[in-house]
């Protein structure tokens, strides 16, 4: 059998990169799929992507310094391009096959496509020039093709003038699994399905997985530290833990940190899983802090302009029963002692059953059974 993954394409995010290869991974091992690839869409998010320097544009941009564009290039869009590399070399992990056009003949290469993890729904990630919408909803092939795994909106509501394409696309769906539960309530208020809730492909992998993958970074030196990933504001709340326990603060968004700004995805993976507290506003910052057993606190993401995308971080937190964990508003009520020591004892035992069920539902989306 040979199946096809649609994801969000994304050399910028680490999150993205280690679902699609948790994806992959599940379905070769679990599944013993003979032929697994994901298929590259869109050329945007490789690196030396977020400006075309190649452009008459750009140029005319650096020769007058239109706002301030010399120190831009010279600063901020090296560094991000730098970052965008060294995350692009664990994509060399997934199997990738780029089709930026989605011919025909695709169709008929694979047997099955999944569209998913990741926000692959959120209608605010989505391009029209692209035709982003339609590529994740699987549209380029039959309707017995189309299957989702743990697809994700991200979003409280659908926008009014999105109603009608979601009602119509997820009917078209062979099978559908949403990654958080809200997610699953608006399919079913849209189309009357009910559709399972399984974990992010990330959590179908162990901690002993993950960390063959890890990589210490060359700038470490094996101090104490509070690791923070903030997408939004970052929050105050570890200063005083820091201060009391003489740790230093790793914030992996600091620009000004080249060495941190520029982490590997196996680095990512090995300062989450060697922090004394990780702090973070990130879903898949708060899944590696949980499977590699590393105390942490969420913080509710404030971020002005942006859509409310909270739900997929609250039902991570109801499965493994850390709801107090979710710092919201910047109110902690947890001591100290509370803050540094939690139970894992459970997560490998309710990672078992989510493979469990996992694995159920993509044999019979993939009618395997």
């Amino acid at each position: 059998m040979k199946v096809a993954i649609i994801t969000i394409n994304d050399n910028n995010n680490y999150g993205n990169r280690l679902q699609n290869y948790a994806l992959q991974k599940f379905l070769f091992d679990n599944l013993k799929i003979e032929e697994v690839d994901t298929i590259w869409y869109d050329p945007q998010y490789t690196y030396m992507s977020q400006i075309d320097i190649f452009s008459w544009k750009t140029w005319l941009k650096y020769f007058i310094n239109w706002k301030n564009f010399r120190k831009y290039l010279k600063t901020y869009y090296l560094k991000n391009n730098i970052r965008m590399y060294n995350i692009s070399k664990f994509t060399k992990k997934i199997n990738i096959k780029l089709d930026f056009k989605i011919e025909d003949k695709l169709s008929k290469r694979y047997d099955y496509f999944i569209t998913g993890s990741d926000q692959v729904w959120n209608p605010y990630f989505w391009l029209e020039r692209r035709n982003q919408a339609n590529i994740r909803f699987l549209k380029f092939v039959s309707k017995e093709k189309r299957i989702a795994y743990a697809a994700s909106i991200s979003v409280p509501k659908i926008p009014k003038d999105k109603e009608q394409f979601f009602k119509d696309s997820l009917n078209e769906m062979k099978a559908i699994s949403m990654r958080e539960t809200a997610g699953a309530n608006l399919v079913k208020i849209l189309t009357g399905r009910e559709v399972p809730v399984v974990v992010d492909p990330t959590i179908l992998l162990f901690k002993e997985d993950w960390q063959r993958l890890e990589l210490k970074p060359e700038w470490y030196n094996d101090e104490k530290y509070i690791f923070t990933y903030f997408l939004g504001e970052p929050s105050p709340i570890i200063k005083n833990v820091a201060k009391k326990n003489s740790w230093k603060i790793y914030n992996l968004m600091d620009k000004n940190n080249l060495n941190l700004y520029t982490s590997r995805v196996e680095e990512f993976i090995y300062l989450i899983n060697h922090a004394e507290l990780m702090v973070t506003d990130s879903f898949h910052g708060t899944v590696f802090s949980i499977l590699m057993n590393t105390p942490f606190l969420v913080v509710n993401r404030q971020q002005k302009g942006v859509a409310d995308m909270t739900s997929r971080i609250d039902t991570l937190m109801e499965l493994f029963g850390y709801q107090d964990r979710y710092i919201v508003n910047g109110k902690c009520d947890l001591s100290d002692e509370e803050i540094l020591h939690m139970d894992f004892s459970n997560v490998k035992a309710i990672q078992e059953r989510e493979i469990e069920r996992s694995t159920i539902y993509m044999k019979k989306a993939l009618n395997l059974e």
